[in-house]
């Protein structure tokens, strides 16, 4: 009688374990939406799958004329040197 007791009562033990381990889900990700604006100012643009998208060509292109306009360029050129 006992034996089939403790039978009966570690199946639904494990029923209900395994029940109980379906339900649990995944913890959330925090919002990387507040870090981004803490560190740098602005959130990165971001494709539709959450993929960062990067500067074009032309941007790219922009910024380095103006920096070199603007002199930009000869500071960060003067402040890390190389071993040239």
């Amino acid at each position: 009688m006992k034996t089939l007791r403790i039978m009966a009562i570690s199946a639904i033990a494990l029923f209900y374990a395994q029940a109980f381990a379906q339900q649990a889900s995944t913890p959330a990700q925090p919002s990387q939406d507040a870090a981004a604006l803490s560190v740098g100012g602005s959130i990165p643009p971001q494709t539709e799958m959450g993929a960062p998208t990067g500067k074009s060509r032309e941007q790219v292109y922009h910024e380095l004329v103006q920096s070199k306009t603007d002199g930009e360029a000869a500071t960060m050129r003067d402040i890390f040197k190389g071993t040239r």
